[in-house]
């Protein structure tokens, strides 16, 4: 992960009842370089192309060109197309992204820094990713949402309290990516109730959503949770094997 591009992919994603066939794919997408990231432009869609000349900010630039990138590649993989610029990904009215194409998918983006993520995923499988990078500045307001409970647990956690509390940011906001409510919902209402490390990777569980569950790990300085239902298993070998680094908290 050191050098100033890089991608991977993982095209059987997840495991469990149901899933004999590719029901999700993953991308991880990182840039540091502008002209490298740049280049990523011409996998626009049209429409996208239209939103991307509206932007003004670079950080918004970024985020948007790294997150489509990402989300392309993953959907791609999931619908074996083979033009990116045949693929659309709109915004719903909850600013939610919708795919447009001719075979049925959803995704679900990230970004943050220099690194991107997106899961595409079946429309039977709702699925939902986030990455925050570690930063003590963030403390004090990663704390502020966090609920006594989840306080607790990590307190109870040999591990770093900026590592656990953008653990927990992590799992909730990706779950909020799921039931499609953003920031819009107080965070209280996805709070966790259990946080087992399991297999080198920490899986968490939700007070009022028992339907679903999360998969947190960390790549450098980032923590990056997949949120998927309860009884499916995330292909972690997979993605250890393609990132090539430890995977740990």
């Amino acid at each position: 992960m050191t050098s100033p591009s890089w991608e991977m992919t993982v095209e059987h994603l997840m495991s469990g009842e149901g899933t004999g066939s590719n029901v999700a794919s993953l991308c991880f997408f990182s840039c540091s370089e502008e002209e490298q990231l740049l280049k990523t432009t011409e996998f626009l869609h049209v429409e996208e192309w239209q939103y991307y000349r509206s932007l003004h900010f670079e950080r918004r630039i970024r985020s948007y060109l790294a997150g489509r990138y990402a989300a392309k590649k993953a959907i791609a993989l999931y619908t074996n197309e083979d033009d990116l610029r045949q693929i659309l990904i709109a915004r719903g009215i909850f600013n939610q992204s919708l795919v447009v194409h001719s075979q049925n998918a959803q995704v679900s983006i990230t970004h943050s820094g220099h690194l991107a993520a997106a899961v595409a995923f079946s429309e039977k499988f709702l699925m939902g990713i986030d990455i925050e990078q570690i930063c003590e500045g963030n403390r004090e307001v990663l704390q502020d949402q966090a609920t006594a409970r989840e306080l607790s647990l990590i307190q109870s956690l040999p591990y770093s309290a900026d590592s656990m509390l953008t653990l927990v940011w992590t799992a909730k906001e990706a779950l909020s990516k799921v039931l499609k409510t953003g920031l819009s919902t107080p965070f209280a209402i996805f709070e966790l109730k259990q946080i087992n490390l399991k297999d080198d990777v920490f899986v968490s569980y939700y007070e009022n959503f028992s339907q679903y569950e999360t998969t947190s790990f960390m790549l450098d300085s980032f923590v990056c949770s997949i949120t998927y239902p309860k009884g499916m298993r995330l292909n972690m070998k997979a993605i250890k094997k393609g990132l090539n680094i430890p995977i740990q908290i």
